[in-house]
């Protein structure tokens, strides 16, 4: 999941996903393979992924949580949004690993955001929990890139 809680400018590209990922998941541009991969040690050079829900047919009429797989799931080879944030905006996701504190900076492990260890530079400090209507998000301000010391 993920959420935009301050926003401001922003640019989003169509790109395919090469394997199935949440949204809120941090991926790279492989542009080799010309596809979106779960980043891994990067904190920099990286996008959220999100996508456009369209629920078609006879769900079209009908309020569907973005919590439900088939609203957060963005399948393998299917065209996802990268989402580059811009500095001063906040972002919420629930694609975290292990725990954060007030100031925390952030990296991406295996498309997910854990705490970034020193010399490790990252554009994501952590500002806290975000409460979604009752689901738990972890809250990150995009900032200039910062070395962790």
């Amino acid at each position: 999941m993920i959420r935009n809680v301050i926003t401001g400018p922003k640019t989003v590209e169509l790109y395919k996903v090469g394997q199935e990922l949440n949204r809120g998941s941090v991926v790279t541009k492989n542009l080799t393979t010309g596809k979106a991969e779960p980043a891994d040690g990067e904190g920099v050079q990286i996008y959220f992924l999100d996508k456009d829900n369209q629920p078609m047919g006879c769900l079209s009429d009908v309020e569907i949580s973005n919590y439900d797989p088939k609203m957060d799931v963005v399948k393998a080879d299917t065209l996802g949004i990268l989402v580059k944030p811009a500095v001063g905006t906040h972002w919420a996701v629930d694609q975290v690993d292990g725990t954060f504190a007030v100031g925390d900076y952030a990296i991406a492990s295996k498309g997910k955001l854990v705490k970034a260890t020193s010399g490790k530079v990252s554009i994501l400090k952590y500002v806290g929990v975000y409460d979604d209507g009752g689901k738990t998000l972890q809250q990150f301000e995009v900032v200039y890139p910062y070395t962790v010391s």
